[in-house]
């Protein structure tokens, strides 16, 4: 089975797909072992999205966060909230990890018959510079959000009147929401990112269009027209790594991908990722992976007995 990752374009967008256009709502159960590494990759997208852990451990990253720039635990009975257009990661620290989300489209509450209720209550958090919270059940005021969260879990698409019972929580939760927002301090002097996030996504776009090639950061940095030292703190500050570091984990995802979809040598798969070694390709695999090129493959691959 080959191991997910979230789809995204050149730019980490992940577009998402609604099995009712009409009803922009789409829910999630990632179980952490079944994705690359255990690790839902960076993305971001329009939607909101509120999430709870259901079981296991996680950490994870919402850049412009209070805490921007460092990876925060989860442990089972948390959860996060994120807003529209905020890249984010998540990786499970304890296999087996379960984490139940769903994103909900800003245009959702547009088709609410509430008069200007987008723009008092929706809108604001949008334009806001807060990317997200992360919801602590010990804390009372995160409870009742994560409580809520938990009722989506709970809910079946054959319930009766299931589409108003989502209207409802969907209410009731961007409420606590707003309540929860309003304890959050100095929330509007949030230093904004934008900037660095335009120029993230070009140097990002950059390395997944020439990962094959042979990078340098300077190279990088270019392609955003910023000094090297500029694109250091770019990818330390949305990214969370260096820009090597994350050349070189892109790679070996690009390499994980290969090895299990096509069935082309390992040294040309190595040579075609940017490596030029393959023996270092292999030994930086097996640090990532756990096991060689090989067995990764062989164990991806092999035809299971019944």
């Amino acid at each position: 089975m080959n191991p997910k990752t979230v789809i995204t374009d050149r730019n980490l967008l992940e577009k998402i797909q609604y099995q009712d256009s009409a009803f922009p709502i789409s829910f999630y159960m990632d179980h952490f072992d079944e994705y690359l590494n255990g690790e839902v990759n960076h993305h971001w997208h329009d939607e909101f999205e509120f999430g709870i852990l259901l079981k296991g451990q996680a950490e994870c990253r919402i850049d412009q966060s209070p805490a921007s720039g460092e990876y925060r635990i989860l442990d089972q009975g948390d959860g996060l909230f994120i807003n529209s257009k905020t890249i984010h990661n998540i990786k499970q620290t304890e296999s087996g990890t379960i984490l139940f989300n769903f994103v909900l489209s800003p245009g959702f509450f547009q088709l609410l018959p509430a008069g200007n209720t987008y723009q008092k209550n929706i809108l604001p958090v949008i334009k806001s510079s807060l990317a997200g919270l992360f919801l602590k059940s010990e804390n009372d005021k995160d409870r009742q959000l994560l409580n809520s969260i938990m009722e989506f879990s709970l809910l079946k698409e054959d319930s009766p009147a299931y589409e108003l019972y989502c209207i409802e929580l969907i209410c009731r939760l961007w409420r606590y929401l707003i309540s929860r927002l309003a304890e959050v301090k100095d929330i509007s002097k949030v230093k904004s990112k934008k900037i660095q996030e335009q120029r993230i996504r070009l140097m990002l776009s950059y390395i997944h269009t020439h990962y094959g090639d042979d990078i340098a950061v300077s190279s990088i940095a270019q392609a955003a027209n910023v000094s090297r030292s500029e694109c250091f703190r770019c990818f330390q500050t949305v990214i969370g790594r260096t820009p090597t570091e994350y050349l070189c984990d892109y790679r070996l995802s690009q390499a994980a991908h290969m090895l299990t979809s096509t069935d082309r040598k390992i040294s040309d798969i190595c040579f075609a990722c940017g490596f030029t070694s393959p023996s270092y390709f292999g030994k930086l695999f097996k640090e990532k992976c756990g096991m060689s090129p090989g067995q990764y493959r062989y164990n991806r691959t092999a035809p299971e007995i019944v």
